[in-house]
């Protein structure tokens, strides 16, 4: 019987221990309100793709979780924006061919156009002279058109990599392979109940969801990263 009633008696204690054990969010918070409040960018880069400026936004004097959402996975690849990017190439490379083409048996004339429009802007062309820089301004704005469609397929893949990049990036790992890699996002929301300091020194309550994200993939498990903070 007294063993009995000494192992009931443990129950309650061991229910105390795990009600009152802390998330791994709340040390990863902690971290990062503090490493904002001192505003210790090195830490924060490293931690978030967002900050909190305690001269602007003010600081997170103190907070408390209040939910913890459910995990969201979401299948990342980068195999579609590779393949934009390297079909934009092609057509570039294909355009400036051409263009070339054109270039070489037409330049005598294109070379006469140009030093017209250097020398004398208001000066009248010739019928001949008027179509050939009708068609140069075309191959110019093509050109453009392309080197700007190019750019845009590269600085979509420089964006969709930014969080596997950050999140998978660790010292001796090697680096993130866009072209190899096939995994998924991992994503919560973390309600906080926060004490905020504004610039001025006036303090305030307000609820604040931060979203964490990590990425994982080809056998590797990347670290969380903030990547929005909403209700400062």
């Amino acid at each position: 019987m007294m063993k009995r009633t000494a192992a009931l008696l443990l129950v309650p204690a061991v229910m105390l221990v795990v009600g009152c054990s802390r998330p791994p969010e709340q040390q990863f918070l902690t971290q990062f309100f503090r490493a904002a409040k001192a505003r210790d960018n090195t830490t924060v880069g490293r931690m978030s793709a967002v900050a909190i400026d305690p001269r602007t936004q003010g600081s997170v004097e103190d907070f408390s979780i209040t939910s913890i959402g459910q995990e969201t996975r979401t299948p990342l690849t980068f195999a579609p924006l590779l393949e934009a990017e390297a079909k934009a190439r092609e057509t570039e490379q294909a355009f400036l061919k051409t263009k070339i083409e054109y270039q070489n048996a037409n330049i005598k004339a294109i070379e006469e156009v140009l030093k017209i429009e250097q020398t004398n802007s208001t000066a009248k062309l010739t019928p001949a002279q008027e179509k050939i820089k009708l068609e140069w301004n075309k191959w110019r704005e093509g050109i453009s058109s392309h080197a700007r469609a190019t750019a845009t397929a590269t600085t979509a893949i420089k964006q969709s990599t930014g969080l596997a990049e950050a999140s998978l990036t660790q010292p001796g790992q090697a680096a993130l392979d866009p072209k190899t890699f096939s995994g998924e996002t991992i994503r919560k929301d973390v309600v906080v109940a926060a004490t905020m300091k504004s610039p001025d020194g006036a303090t305030a309550e307000k609820t604040l969801t931060v979203t964490i994200e990590r990425v994982a993939g080809n056998g590797r498990e990347g670290r969380p990263i903030i990547t929005k903070i909403s209700g400062i």
